[in-house]
């Protein structure tokens, strides 16, 4: 039996088909596999949740955003060179995933997501946050204008770049770029980019970085309090295009994943949930178990180490499959029920390297998931045309509906 994810990757499949995937995937005889990319996967749920929370000694968070093509292939790529000189050097400073300096850390994170940190949702702004982001919604469905049919991809990834970009404090000018620069660095991160569409995600990642330098000198909302945190420059320039750039393919993602699985179930029964506002949460919940539009997150071996189950990884890079993690059985026996019970599930990281906006992609994707419902009670998917490229560490669906 060949190894379920040597030559293909969860972008590039149906849910049904990632899900027979990570079921066999639960079946292989080793812990590890050494994948054709240089990256030894881990899925098992104790294996991926002890290298993602990097306390054990010899693990590494310095390469987690690292291009999958590495340095080397940008500096000899012609059409990456120029943007790479005029915009990302010197590098970007270590600030969020990347970062080793606990200290400095734990600083950002406690800016971002500590108990009044800016991505905190306190309960008392839960509604006005919702009430936001059914604005952005209807907001992006009206920018696609009328048709027989709903690209629920490019709503989804127009509503991500609009939550996104007003939660760090964009300009609204400028959100539609969000949804660029994102592809720019989840594609950098997790796909083989060759030639002009490396040198384009290069370029729109450095515009990432030039745009977040302007808005952490002059802006609000989180560059006023990366300032007030006294940073320094470049760790807040870092902090801030990090989080414009994670939020739009992390929640378009689930959404798209999501939608797929909801529509296609015969009963349908859990897209009927979303009608009732104290079911709706339970649902995103789950689908952010089981489809996330993060996969997978890189670490690395700075020597050979034993986890604690007792799988033996060599020196070398990691690829975490967290969302394989979150199909284990052993931790997850009840995996299918809506209200089952288990383990943490690993969508948003584990202990200090836990996501940031955890709260904010949450929520966004509730509400989108409750408004495209009162929308369209009735969609039906409509057939899939094309195929999504390979990628190791963000997955989507190209979905469209008629209502």
């Amino acid at each position: 039996m060949d190894f379920p994810y040597a030559g293909v990757t969860p972008n590039e499949l149906s849910f049904a088909a990632r899900d027979e995937r990570y079921r066999r995937l639960h079946e292989w005889g080793e812990p590890s596999y050494l994948h054709p990319s240089g990256l030894r996967m881990i899925w098992k749920y104790d294996d991926v949740r002890t290298v993602l929370d990097a306390v054990l000694p010899g693990v590494s968070t310095a390469n987690s955003l690292d291009p999958l093509v590495g340095y080397s292939r940008i500096a000899t790529t012609p059409s990456a060179i120029l943007p790479f000189l005029r915009h990302l050097l010197p590098p970007p400073a270590k600030a969020t995933a990347n970062l080793t300096d606990l200290g400095l850390h734990k600083k950002v994170w406690d800016t971002m997501s500590g108990a009044d940190g800016h991505f905190t949702i306190p309960a008392g702004q839960r509604h006005a946050r919702e009430a936001a982001m059914s604005a952005h919604f209807h907001a992006a469905l009206d920018e696609l204008g009328p048709g027989s049919e709903l690209d629920v991809t490019a709503l989804s990834i127009a509503y991500a770049a609009r939550v996104t970009g007003e939660a760090v404090g964009l300009p609204p000018q400028s959100w539609p770029n969000v949804a660029i620069w994102s592809s720019a660095q989840s594609g950098l991160l997790g796909r083989r980019m060759h030639g002009r569409e490396l040198g384009a995600a290069v370029d729109a990642l450095g515009w990432l970085f030039t745009v977040s330098a302007r808005t952490v000198a002059h802006g609000s909302g989180l560059a006023c309090r990366l300032r007030e945190a006294e940073l320094p420059r470049r760790v807040a320039i870092s902090a801030m295009a990090n989080s414009l750039a994670a939020g739009v393919h992390t929640i378009s993602g689930t959404i798209q994943q999501g939608l797929q699985r909801l529509l296609s179930a015969p009963d349908r029964a859990w897209w009927s949930l979303l009608a009732d506002p104290n079911q709706a949460g339970s649902v995103a919940i789950k689908l952010m178990h089981l489809d996330p539009g993060l996969v997978a997150w890189k670490r690395r071996a700075d020597k050979a180490i034993t986890l604690p189950s007792g799988t033996t990884l060599p020196p070398g890079p990691i690829l975490a499959l967290f969302a394989a993690a979150n199909r284990d059985t052993a931790a997850f026996p009840d995996l299918w029920n809506l209200h089952g019970k288990g383990k943490l599930p690993l969508t948003f990281g584990i202990g200090r390297h836990v996501c940031p906006g955890k709260q904010l992609a949450t929520l966004a994707i509730t509400v989108f998931l409750r408004e495209l419902h009162a929308q369209a009670p009735n969609a039906a998917l409509t057939p899939a045309i094309g195929r999504r490229p390979p990628d190791l560490l963000f997955s989507g669906a190209d979905i469209a509906i008629t209502t």
